[in-house]
């Protein structure tokens, strides 16, 4: 599994790289600080998810949601938005721009790992 973490806070990165590895040995993980570099990682990288902040520089979550989604070549790949800002109304934007899934942070390790897979639920 290839995992591409987008968050301008390299501990939240850290930690995520970490909770997720940890989980499984066969996961690939590549970062980013903002939407630019992980739009051109997407290309090369070809990940089959994206978890990503909602409020960072440049170009926001939605902003780097909707691109991914609405490209042909990447639309396939599973977006799970994380927000320290869990509003109805970011919710809702995110969503709508393709997230398959929007997570409050502090995170549930759990829960994240059981959405990818890496965790069976019980």
């Amino acid at each position: 599994m290839r995992v591409l973490i987008v968050d301008d806070e390299l501990e939240w990165q850290e930690l995520l790289t970490d909770v997720i590895c940890g989980a499984n040995e066969d996961v690939y993980v590549e970062s980013a600080v903002d939407g630019f570099e992980a739009g051109r990682k997407v290309h090369w990288f070809k990940p089959d998810f994206v978890l990503m902040d909602l409020g960072m520089p440049g170009i926001d979550g939605v902003q780097l949601c909707r691109t991914i989604k609405t490209n042909p070549e990447t639309a396939a790949i599973r977006v799970i938005a994380i927000t320290g800002n869990p509003t109805r109304e970011n919710l809702r934007l995110l969503l709508e721009a393709g997230a398959e899934h929007c997570l409050a942070k502090p995170l549930d390790h759990d829960k994240l790992l059981t959405i990818m897979g890496l965790m069976k639920e019980g």
